[in-house]
């Protein structure tokens, strides 16, 4: 079910009402069953899957489920050095990232190599490459493997009712595109009783708002447009394809940041406080904090279970940047099945490395405050080069093959423009001033949100009564799917 369809502005404000109305143990069936009708809602009515196809993405995400909560009640029950509690460990590992790998990447794995038998003159059985990719399969998996080795490790019990676990790991308003939630941050929230405050429903009703006005006013207006420019590329001018790099940037923040947003201020209303995902991200003055401040649940994700285990492994200074590199490089193969997401990895990675080396330690410090013109010309140059080095990697992103990227960047130094191409630029200036509205008073004061709590009734009117009637004039629930929805 997607956020943006008629589907779930029904579904969600039925189960508001039930939710507050029932007590907590009817609470916690009501929102399990919700849970798993909003994801097996896609399964059901994509038009793509058919028969069996129809439940499986349910019945992975009970397997998955299962044996995670399984693996993590026998781990905590034996002995930290016992070998067997090292093999239940690693059954829930295997089970989990096998069943990402084997929907995810197995139709990627055997085109290669077919394509590396052919280069051989092997003869090879000719393998269907498509395969269903159940919606949100990266997420939730990525949740439940924490989960596994935070029980491991020791700084997290086990749920004590499978009922409980699974909660945490199907919670609807998270459940396909994140945030990916740490178990010592959720399961707590979702095993003990929830109260409704009028601050949390009143910052709810925000993000909600907020998040519906970049995912339909913005991210779907300018889809349409980002989808002309990249499919044929020779087709457009270099400044055509530069706008439409400019406008695919705004598309994906808005797209991806705003189904973080409503998904906050779902489980705001319901009680439940989600980890901030996106902190103004295009106000990032280095590559560094651009990744403290994107996908924030992904990049601590990568942090502490993939860069700090490997640096413990590879120790050293000398190790460090192969370390930032491997951990890029991870984090392009999870993004994606194709040498595209493999190559986006590999240029962030370098990108990352280069601005370890270029700052040194203090790479990831982040500059106060700009306070004199000197200090506002050096943070927004960091800024406009930041932007544009995220720009070039998300060619990687939108484009089909390697070649379809590098045919998109050569285009660029193609030069020309004509008349279109001022269509384009309005485009990029109008929603451009959008997410500007959204983002900067939310960055300068360093705020969740737009306008202050503690605003005037008025001026929180005037600021939410314009975005409403943005989202009507601009949006259209036609239920366009989210960027990193079957993902």
């Amino acid at each position: 079910m997607l956020f943006n369809s008629f589907d779930y502005v029904l579904f969600f404000p039925l189960v508001f009402a039930l939710y507050w109305a029932v007590p907590f143990r009817a609470q916690q069936a009501l929102l399990l069953v919700a849970s798993y009708l909003f994801y097996g809602w896609w399964g059901f009515f994509e038009p793509k899957l058919s028969g069996w196809e129809k439940v499986l993405p349910l019945v992975l995400l009970a397997v998955s489920t299962i044996f995670t909560h399984v693996c993590a009640k026998a781990v905590y029950a034996l002995p930290e050095e016992s070998r067997r509690r090292r093999i239940w460990f690693w059954i829930g590992v295997a089970a989990n990232i096998g069943m990402l790998g084997y929907f995810k990447y197995r139709g990627f794995f055997l085109e290669n190599v077919n394509a590396l038998g052919a280069q051989f003159g092997w003869t090879t059985t000719p393998v269907v490459m498509q395969f269903i990719l159940p919606a949100g399969i990266s997420f939730y998996t990525f949740q439940g493997l924490s989960y596994l080795i935070d029980v491991d490790g020791g700084s997290q019990k086990p749920a004590e009712k499978v009922w409980d676990f699974a909660l945490f790991h199907a919670f609807f308003p998270q459940l396909v595109a994140g945030p990916i939630e740490r178990s010592r941050n959720l399961l707590p929230q979702l095993t003990a009783p929830r109260t409704l405050t009028p601050e949390q429903l009143w910052s709810g009703l925000q993000l909600i708002i907020i998040g519906y006005v970049k995912k339909v006013a913005i991210a779907d207006a300018i889809a349409p447009m980002t989808r002309e420019a990249f499919s044929n590329p020779a087709s457009q001018t270099g400044v055509g394809l530069m706008l439409a790099l400019y406008l695919f940037a705004l598309q994906i923040y808005g797209d991806f940041s705003g189904y973080s947003d409503i998904a906050r201020g779902c489980a705001r209303l319901l009680g439940v406080n989600l980890m901030v995902n996106f902190r103004q991200p295009y106000f990032a003055r280095n590559i560094t904090e651009f990744w403290e401040r994107w996908h924030i649940s992904l990049s601590t994700w990568l942090r502490d279970y993939v860069f700090v285990p490997l640096c413990r492994q590879f120790r050293g200074k000398k190790w460090l940047n192969f370390n930032l590199f491997l951990t890029m490089l991870i984090s392009g193969i999870w993004h994606g099945a194709s040498w595209n997401f493999v190559m986006w990895g590999v240029v962030l990675g370098l990108m990352l490395v280069a601005h370890k080396l270029w700052s040194g330690p203090k790479a990831s410090k982040h500059p106060h405050r700009p306070k004199n013109a000197r200090e506002w010309l050096v943070q927004v140059s960091g800024m406009v080069l930041t932007f544009h080095c995220v720009c070039l990697t998300l060619i990687f992103v939108k484009t089909a093959s390697l070649a379809h990227a590098w045919a998109f960047i050569t285009g660029i130094f193609r030069g020309g423009a004509i008349a279109p191409d001022i269509m384009a630029l309005w485009y990029v200036v109008f929603y451009g001033l959008v997410v500007l509205f959204l983002d900067f008073p939310c960055w300068w004061r360093d705020r969740e949100l737009p306008v202050a709590d503690t605003a005037s009734p008025w001026r929180r009117g005037v600021t939410y009564g314009g975005l409403l009637l943005l989202l009507a004039f601009l949006g259209e629930m036609e239920g366009v799917s989210f960027v990193y929805f079957q993902f």
